[in-house]
């Protein structure tokens, strides 16, 4: 008979996976996931509604309070026109050159979204950078991925990234060989982005690749003292330097981002303006914010009794169980199985493997985090179901067919190598 119920749960499973990939809201096929999970597993009605639904939904609470800070700090980033000074000042450096454009793009992007979270963050930037690389005959199927494979590049390190996912994988700290190889992680993936943006300007020939209209980049603001781009990176050096936590960290630099910037408005100005980004971080966190609260039901019902006993004898021989396996499962499968929001996309359908992986105790949490990290922020910079990186499509006006065609091989490589660093470095 449990054999008959696993089997009846992996059916569900993998019918919610490509209900999502075909386009279906995440939002609610993972919340269907989680109530026909316990219902098939024999747990009563009000167990569903207590422990399931309710302990569920506010189980990672807090990871949503931090990602609400991190989109405030990015909007004040956005607002006080710090965040495009910075990038336009990177990309002025480069010039007229457009292979050293995308990589000063990428570069620069990945240092801004180690601090910076959300979708409205990815398009402010985005409407500054893109129209720039598109401008210089660099092709939108290049200027696309390079700019969101620099967005995944800095959440390697980013600080909302962290704290969110500190409550899945319990035990992780911010600092240590964890967070030197979490940097190596985004340095490899700059890398990879880099020689994507090589190979296919070489195959190519920039100057013959037609741009598109640009009518639709923002326009050029007054620039930031160059004192205020120390800004984006100060809450990675309070959290590592000052052993700071992520919410004082967050309001400190905002305050300080207001500060540096006194000249451009009143005292008046400045508190309309620290309250105005406040309420304008919350439209770019609202999606995330609930798919980080359905996959709490979903952790608490893969790790219920009445569940996990199913699920083990159907999920053990595919799973994995030391660290070398799971560095070679993250290195082979990692890449595509994160694509369309496949099976391991942690917030997604992903929950319910973690949440038998975990119950497993096989695999360090912490070596875990930093391998299941590399596959996560490629399906936050690669995957066109992505917030960002659907904008982005939509902006550049490419395919999905072109921009996967171009990204995808560099971003599997990023994973294979992060896999493979990853073991040796904290295995």
């Amino acid at each position: 008979m449990d054999v008959v119920t696993g089997i009846a749960l992996l059916l569900a499973f993998l019918a919610v996976v490509v209900a999502i990939i075909r386009g279906q809201s995440p939002i609610i096929m993972l919340l269907l996931l989680a109530i026909v999970w316990a219902a098939l597993a024999g747990i009563g009605i009000n167990d569903i509604q207590a422990k399931v639904l309710q302990a569920g939904g506010v189980t990672f609470a807090s990871a949503v309070i931090i990602i609400v800070f991190g989109a405030w700090f990015a909007q004040v980033l956005i607002q006080t026109g710090i965040a495009e000074s910075v990038i336009r000042s990177a990309v002025e450096l480069a010039g007229d050159r457009p292979l050293i454009s995308a990589m000063t793009v990428t570069l620069v992007t990945a240092v801004l979204f180690s601090s910076m979270y959300g979708v409205g963050a990815a398009i402010a930037i985005g409407v500054i950078a893109l129209p720039i690389l598109m401008s210089q005959g660099i092709p939108p199927r290049l200027a696309a991925p390079v700019f969101t494979m620099g967005i995944g590049a800095g959440t390697m390190v980013n600080l909302v990234q962290f704290g969110t996912f500190q409550k899945l994988f319990p035990g992780i700290e911010y600092g240590g060989r964890h967070l030197t190889y979490w940097t190596v992680g985004a340095c490899v993936y700059v890398l990879c982005a880099w020689a994507m943006a090589a190979v296919v300007l070489r195959q190519a020939g920039v100057r013959q690749m037609a741009s598109v209209d640009t009518a639709g980049a923002a326009p050029v603001r007054k620039r930031t003292p160059y004192y205020t781009y120390i800004v984006p990176i100060f809450p990675v050096l309070m959290i590592v330097w000052a052993k700071w936590e992520i919410i004082p960290t967050f309001i400190l630099s905002i305050v300080l981002a207001l500060a540096l910037t006194w000249r451009d408005r009143s005292l008046q100005g400045h508190i309309n303006l620290f309250n105005k980004t406040f309420f304008d971080a919350f439209p770019d966190i609202a999606t995330i914010a609930a798919l980080w609260t359905i996959c709490g039901m979903i952790i608490v019902c893969g790790q219920m009794p009445q569940v996990s006993a199913v699920l083990k004898p159907i999920f053990g021989p595919i799973l994995p169980h030391t660290p070398l396996q799971a560095a070679i499962f993250f290195g082979v499968l990692g890449g595509i199985g994160s694509i369309y929001r496949g099976p391991l996309v942690v917030i997604g359908t992903g929950a319910a493997v973690l949440a038998l992986i975990l119950a497993n105790k096989d695999i360090p949490i912490p070596l875990l985090y930093s391998l299941w990290l590399a596959p996560t922020v490629m399906q936050g910079s690669v995957d066109p179901t992505n917030s960002w990186t659907l904008w982005t499509i939509g902006y550049t006006k490419v395919s999905h067919g072109e921009f996967l065609k171009t990204a995808l091989p560099f971003a599997c490589l990023m994973v294979a190598i992060n896999s493979t660093i990853a073991y040796f470095m904290l295995a």
